[in-house]
């Protein structure tokens, strides 16, 4: 098991009519997500090769389903195709 972080899709729901979604840094302990940053820009860099780069590891996010933030606790979960 390991810890790291990637990018990733996430939806919120604000109400029951509302929902939102958000490319966010989100982090993991032991394989599991346990963090994300939402509301950082993940478009930045130093460079323009630094932007090229983020920008390739920002649509690696649109290669994993979407997680779901859950309950007051904000944990995290794998939405299924069909409830997205």
């Amino acid at each position: 098991m390991k810890n790291y972080w990637n990018y990733r899709v996430i939806k919120k729901k604000w109400s029951e009519e509302l929902y939102s979604y958000e490319v966010c840094e989100v982090y993991y302990e032991n394989d599991r997500p346990t963090s994300w940053i939402w509301g950082k820009n993940v478009l930045s860099g130093g460079n323009e090769e630094d932007l090229k780069s983020n920008l390739n590891f920002v649509m690696k996010a649109f290669e994993k389903p979407v997680l779901e933030i859950i309950g007051d606790d904000e944990s995290l979960r794998e939405v299924k195709s069909d409830e997205d």
